[in-house]
């Protein structure tokens, strides 16, 4: 059954999405999101997905990486709705495989990051990138109740992030969940026995106290 209802649309410009030459990378066009917040659990978590894209951007699979219950399945579900623009190479539309990662975050204003996260110990395919620093957002102080963000994140092939984009209507956590991720460190993904640079969508969840 599936958890998430709407759709959210991402739209580009023309000119971005048409690719003349060279190589791009994969965008997101759209993307389901529910306006019931994720707060089914009291902890939160990281859950991650593989995801395999075709020649046209439509989702081929989605296999798990690291799982966190009941948000896993949560994103599962959803992701075979969500609409890429695909990877090019010289303007033709190509297969990639991009990272898709939920950062829940447990209810409340504060919460006691974990000594051991469970994202060091996950072994992640090679050909996408993996976090091996994470930086929790901070709840925003002009914020009340829930809300989520949908993040583009480029990721160089030294593993750094090298630009952000929030995809979603703006919201008081846009900036909260930018500044955080800007300052997460990743294993690079691999592509042809080399390091290369990737991108990554990220959904960002804050479930808060409202007054």
């Amino acid at each position: 059954m599936r958890a998430w209802t709407g759709l959210v649309a991402i739209a580009f410009a023309a000119a971005e999405l048409l690719a003349q030459g060279g190589s791009t990378l994969p965008r997101l066009v759209a993307a389901e999101l529910g306006s019931t917040p994720w707060n089914v659990a009291q902890a939160g978590g990281i859950a991650a997905y593989d995801v395999r894209l075709d020649e046209s951007g439509a989702v081929a699979s989605a296999e798990i990486v690291q799982d966190v219950a009941p948000y896993g399945t949560m994103l599962g579900d959803a992701l075979p709705a969500w609409r890429f623009e695909p990877a090019r190479e010289g303007g033709n539309g190509v297969t990639s495989r991009v990272l898709v990662l939920g950062f829940f975050r447990p209810p409340g204003i504060d919460f006691a990051a974990p000594e051991s996260p469970r994202y060091k110990g996950t072994v992640a395919p090679d050909e996408i990138p993996w976090p091996t620093a994470v930086v929790p957002p901070a709840y925003p102080s002009n914020a009340v109740g829930s809300g989520k963000v949908v993040l583009e994140v480029d990721i160089s092939d030294r593993g750094a992030v090298t630009g952000t984009r929030v995809l979603t209507a703006a919201t008081p956590f846009d900036a909260s969940s930018s500044a955080a991720v800007r300052q997460w460190k990743f294993r690079p993904a691999w592509r042809a026995n080399r390091e290369v640079a990737s991108r990554a969508f990220f959904v960002f969840s804050f479930v808060g106290v409202t007054p």
